[in-house]
């Protein structure tokens, strides 16, 4: 059982997220599955812990300059529920690139860089199996060009919503299974956005016909896999 850190006087804030690692609101024990606590230091760096609701820590990740290189950078760590850290990620907030680690019993087993324009380079078990995708191949993947034809041609502004000069971002999690098919869907920020916005993101997913990559596992096997795709709304 993790033990929730001391913060020494730092000023933090606890927030609740679903499944999909969403804040919701304070009231909604429904949706309630992880336990967001962060910390900003004297020195300007962001701690953040997550925990899920028997107190393990899942997640915890550092914002801040890094002193060699100075550029702004986040490390993130994930573990498993027996406290094993299962990847790291090192991300270049200036850039968005990023070097992620997967590991199992302790010792890496995968690499993942993101060498920016949708290229990234990948190992699995062995660093002479690298390869090159057009994303991140542990998520699944999506033909960004063909989902953004897509909006073009079938995304409505609501006339509900335009009414009321709503805007905003829907964040849509997707299951998508072994096959790359959608296998469930639904608003990740459902308490953050207008309902009418809400609605339409999830009727033009529910009519998309193209097809998902699915996430691929340590052993280089298909596995059903949440992805989060965000959709926004502004007006002119």
């Amino acid at each position: 059982m993790a033990i929730f850190p001391k913060v020494n006087g730092q000023e933090r804030t606890t927030v609740k997220l679903n499944q999909h690692f969403q804040e919701i609101v304070d009231t909604d024990s429904v949706h309630h599955f992880y336990t967001k606590m962060e910390t900003l230091s004297k020195t300007g760096e962001t701690v953040t812990w997550i925990f899920d609701l028997q107190n393990r820590m899942v997640k915890q990740s550092k914002k801040g300059l890094n002193p060699a290189e100075n550029y702004n950078q986040e490390i993130t760590e994930t573990f498993d529920s027996t406290n094993q850290l299962l990847s790291q990620r090192i991300t270049n907030l200036d850039n968005r690139k990023y070097v992620e680690f997967h590991y199992r019993d302790g010792v890496k087993r995968a690499q993942v860089i993101s060498l920016g324009n949708d290229l990234f380079e990948i190992w699995r078990n062995n660093p002479d199996s690298l390869y090159t995708s057009d994303h991140d191949d542990f998520g699944p993947g999506l033909d960004k060009k063909e989902w953004h034809n897509y909006l073009a041609r079938n995304l409505k502004y609501p006339s509900e919503a335009r009414n009321s000069r709503a805007e905003g971002t829907v964040i849509l999690a997707i299951l998508v299974n072994e096959n790359g098919e959608i296998e469930e869907s639904e608003v990740a920020n459902e308490a953050f956005v207008n309902p009418y916005l809400a609605k339409e993101a999830l009727r033009v997913l529910r009519m998309f016909n193209g097809k998902f990559a699915p996430a691929i596992n340590l052993e280089g096997q298909p596995e059903a896999k949440w992805i989060t795709i965000p959709i926004r709304f502004k007006l002119s």
